[in-house]
């Protein structure tokens, strides 16, 4: 009896796939997410229902609980005897059916949040699930000469609540783990933000001491972008912050803090890293913003490149115009402190950074100074 189950579903998958897109398409729930049910969304569902209906045909038990259900509907004894199914906690279940189709609603589940799904959107499709594949079963199980009994229901029931719930707890974990990662990153830039900037620095100082090991701070803050705000727009200013966030990330270590701290003021927390090592990465960031540019296409997003600067006549318009708008990166100046030389707190090593950059930019924008220098560093025009 599992078998013809099993067969059923896996005869019907086409149309359970088509009645379960119709009904989310009807839905006023999911009517905005229509777009949302792609190839790939379906064809993810269609190889669920073919492991499910693998899993039922070889009458595997996702746990304790649903192995006496098997029991009892064994009732032909043709069929392998329940009892001799591998559990899910078993290492032999590795490449089961069922794990398979564990799988593949783990997918769904963290697909349907990254495109914007609501728990209860995401809960829905499964109850949709249901009632079609109970609908497609209850209409030709009759038709094929038998019936199902409440056993045999009760058994694709627990193996469907297991999909949904498997489903739903992948994602409930995508949405924490966005919401942890939206808590600490800035949203423009995708650096980490001025409060997880704070939280790290403790840490690394305090690492820092226990192992007598060297720390740099950079403060890095933009020369004149509200300029490029004031001729080209913010669009245009938006584009530059990328593209220099960007620099940014590339000129430095895996194990660095990259941070945005606030405006066009930018922070790195350069771990087991004295000042003359911190020195290198900011040459490696003035040479990489000196001379780039962002181009800026008409409704689509800023990439940087590098190139020769443009003049305002060869950049066009920011506005009024679909033409792309080419934009020089404005300069930086960068201000370096170490630990424990310069400071041994988090609060006085930002002070401090932020003082030697103020001093570059006093002393003509586009340099590095460190609190040893009176004099701009090496990267300096």
């Amino acid at each position: 009896m599992l078998t013809d189950v099993a067969a059923i579903i896996t005869q019907n998958i086409d149309e359970i796939a088509r009645r379960w897109v119709a009904a989310l398409r009807r839905s006023s729930r999911t009517q905005v997410h229509n777009s949302m049910l792609s190839a790939e969304i379906v064809d993810g569902l269609k190889g669920m229902l073919a492991n499910l209906a693998q899993t039922i045909a070889q009458r595997d038990a996702p746990d304790r609980f649903t192995l006496p259900l098997l029991i009892i509907s064994g009732t032909d004894g043709s069929e392998t005897p329940a009892s001799s199914a591998p559990l899910l906690d078993s290492p032999e279940r590795l490449g089961t059916p069922f794990t398979r189709a564990l799988r593949e609603a783990a997918t769904h589940g963290k697909k349907r949040q990254l495109q914007g799904y609501s728990y209860h959107e995401a809960a829905i499709e499964y109850v949709f699930l249901r009632q079609i594949m109970w609908g497609v079963l209850g209409v030709q199980a009759p038709e094929q000469g038998f019936s199902l009994p409440i056993e045999l229901v009760q058994y694709v029931d627990r193996l469907l609540d297991e999909l949904m719930l498997h489903s739903l707890d992948n994602f409930y974990s995508a949405s924490v783990h966005d919401l942890e990662k939206r808590a600490i990153r800035d949203l423009s830039t995708q650096l980490y933000n001025k409060e997880y900037f704070h939280q790290r620095l403790s840490e690394e100082v305090r690492r820092a001491a226990r192992y007598t090991q060297p720390l740099t701070v950079a403060m890095i803050d933009l020369d004149g972008l509200k300029q490029i705000n004031d001729t080209y727009g913010h669009p245009a200013g938006d584009a530059v912050l990328l593209a220099v966030a960007e620099a940014i990330k590339n000129s430095v270590r895996q194990p660095d803090v990259p941070c945005r701290y606030g405006g066009d003021e930018f922070a790195v927390i350069l771990t087991e890293t004295n000042k003359s090592q911190a020195r290198m990465m900011a040459e490696r960031l003035l040479e990489a913003v000196r001379d780039s540019t962002v181009v800026i296409s008409h409704g689509t997003k800023a990439g940087a490149e590098g190139s020769e600067k443009a003049t305002p006549a060869q950049q066009g318009s920011a506005e009024g115009t679909d033409s792309p708008l080419t934009v020089v990166l404005p300069t930086v100046s960068i201000g370096l402190a170490a630990y424990p030389e310069d400071a041994r707190n988090p609060e006085l090593l930002v002070a401090k950074a932020d003082a030697t950059l103020y001093q570059a930019k006093r002393a003509g924008r586009n340099r590095i100074f460190a609190m040893e220098n009176r004099s701009p560093g090496r990267g300096s025009p």
